[in-house]
């Protein structure tokens, strides 16, 4: 029962590490790419803005519900431990929301300058 249980939480863990991979993947390959091209122009340069600011916000979210997790997991039940780690977890979803809010003020920009790409 107990290596069942290892098991379980050993590919959680996997499954985890694997999604932050790719986004971290997606993420170092577009940097990679534009880093090889010269950002021109504002149609290119609000492109990749669009293209880094998503898998960068939730590679952030993700590293910082992780450790809001494992703060609330090491607390011991203590209050002013739990507080900070549901204030992390807060402050993890607020900051990812502002990031989806900023893409979508960067299509919308987009969209009113007529770019196309």
């Amino acid at each position: 029962m107990f290596n069942t249980i290892i098991q379980k939480i050993l590919r959680i863990f996997t499954t985890s590490i694997n999604a932050a991979q790719s986004i971290s993947g997606t993420l170092s390959e577009e940097i990679n790419q534009n880093a090889m091209e010269e950002i021109t122009d504002e149609k290119t340069f609000v492109q990749w803005i669009i293209n880094i600011s998503i898998p960068l916000g939730v590679t952030c979210a993700f590293v910082l519900l992780v450790y809001a997790g494992y703060m609330m997991v090491t607390s011991q039940g203590n209050p002013d431990k739990l507080q900070e780690s549901r204030e992390v977890i807060t402050n993890a979803v607020i900051g990812f929301v502002v990031v989806i809010l900023a893409v979508t003020l960067l299509y919308l920009i987009k969209d009113s300058l007529g770019l196309s790409f």
